[in-house]
């Protein structure tokens, strides 16, 4: 389902509205998407195993002017860098 919703503009006309929408929005031209990550904390168990526990994990969103997501890229360790993360994200290929 995800790819039915979250789909990045492919056609050269959504990626002009896309920039289009973003130059008006705050007169930044060429801007096709707006990229950040952020952690999700995941709670630890009280084990022994605790020190094998991730603490959390790294999803990085696109989203248009909008709001709309673009893109997703979930389940990184925490400790990656996010141009790490970037850089192995379907929008950087």
């Amino acid at each position: 389902m995800m790819d039915q919703y979250i789909r990045f503009p492919e056609s050269r006309h959504e990626l002009k509205t896309n920039a289009y929408g973003f130059h008006q929005l705050c007169e930044m031209p060429g801007v096709v998407g707006a990229v950040d990550g952020s952690h999700s904390a995941c709670p630890a168990p009280t084990s022994e195993h605790r020190s094998l526990f991730i603490y959390s994990l790294v999803l990085q969103a696109v989203c248009d002017r909008n709001l709309k997501c673009l893109d997703i890229c979930p389940g990184w360790l925490s400790s990656v860098h996010d141009a790490h993360v970037y850089m192995n994200s379907p929008v950087a290929h």
